[in-house]
């Protein structure tokens, strides 16, 4: 199934309530539908940069302080999308709806789901539902319980001052010796870094920033995971090499699937599946239970996608298999790779017999 990458822009109103922009859909087959502005990926340009040229041009506004929080995975009958959804401001411009636009309208977070929408945005809604929070009243941060903490802060005044004259040279001291004490404890140890460090939050409220560090941590789980060379291929790769099988290619493009490791003369195709990427039926990982949809869809899309190269590796007369990383545990590796060179060993023995079939009888 064809997968159609887009980007989605979830614009914040500025006006201090919690409206988003929604736009109602005016053509085809689901006319009459409300979804967030935005449009296809074009080649070459990243998600965030697909949602400022789609919002101007769809909107004629200028879009900034865009915050990836969430992607939409989801199958419709003749395709996959897959949607970058971002929140965002208005910089520049009012929204001015296209010919291809019924409607425009801002709507309160808490009245989303009152409104019929396209049935790829049902999770995002809940999430947008969840998140919303009640506006922050003018000077609310400032003025409450101002009056009172500058009474206290004034009556305790004098006392604070005097002692802090006699305690200066001590607390002066102490703290010294804590600093030097805590630098040697610390000097070795691992130091933290904030998933939005450099990342500007201030228009976003507290459980906006919260979506946007989720999505940030899962980025960050999947550039981590490695494409090649994973220490279950490496040590799936010295056990063949042990036993004389070599010759093998590597992440081979020239077959459905791309195996990570492909005896072609053999038509073997080995994977080495990660256990949690592609939901091992053995250990049975756990799926996450923050933005369960999310992970659902992607889980799905990756055990439909190893099927599909199984049947069509199958079909063009591969032997398929595939090594599952809990496989290769310490108490499995040698049963699971006794099975492994058996299957390769067998195929190289079917080769030899094709071959000789093929070659003409030896003149008498």
């Amino acid at each position: 199934m064809k997968t159609v990458r887009v980007a989605a822009g979830v614009i914040c109103a500025s006006d201090g309530t919690d409206n988003v922009l929604a736009v109602q859909r005016g053509y085809g087959a689901m006319q009459g539908l409300w979804e967030f502005p935005g449009g296809k990926v074009e080649r070459g340009e990243t998600a965030a940069e697909a949602c400022r040229r789609e919002l101007m041009e769809e909107l004629q506004v200028r879009v900034s302080d865009l915050h990836d929080f969430y992607t939409v995975e989801y199958d419709y009958p003749d395709f996959h999308l897959s949607m970058d959804c971002f929140f965002c401001h208005i910089e520049e411009g009012e929204p001015v709806p296209s010919d291809k636009q019924q409607e425009l309208r801002w709507v309160s977070r808490r009245s989303l789901a009152t409104l019929t929408w396209m049935p790829a945005d049902k999770g995002l809604i809940e999430v947008l539902a969840k998140s919303h929070e009640e506006p922050r009243a003018k000077g609310e941060a400032e003025g409450s319980g101002a009056d009172g903490a500058s009474a206290d802060a004034s009556d305790g005044a004098g006392a604070a001052s005097a002692d802090a004259g006699a305690s200066d040279a001590a607390s002066a001291n102490q703290s010294s010796k804590r600093s030097k004490r805590t630098r040697r404890t610390r000097k070795g140890a691992k130091k933290h870094v904030d998933l939005l460090d450099g990342v500007d939050t201030s228009q976003l409220t507290a459980a906006e920033t919260s979506l946007v560090r989720r999505r940030a941590a899962v980025r960050k789980s999947m550039v981590g995971n490695k494409r090649k060379d994973t220490k279950p291929e490496l040590l799936v790769r010295q056990r063949l090499r042990a036993v004389g099988l070599t010759g093998y290619r590597l992440q081979w493009k020239q077959v459905p699937g791309c195996p990570d490791i492909a005896f072609p003369g053999r038509k073997i195709a080995i994977f080495v599946n990660g256990c949690f990427w592609h939901r091992c039926p053995n250990c049975h990982p756990r799926t996450p239970k923050t933005n369960t949809a999310f992970w659902e869809a992607k889980f799905k899309r990756n055990v439909e996608r190893d099927a599909a190269a199984i049947r069509e590796l199958t079909a063009m007369g591969w032997t398929p298999i595939t090594i599952w990383e809990c496989e290769l545990k310490r108490d499995a590796i040698d049963a699971t790779m006794e099975r492994v060179i058996e299957v390769v060993r067998a195929s190289e023995v079917h080769t030899a017999r094709r071959t000789h079939s093929t070659q003409p009888d030896a003149e008498a």
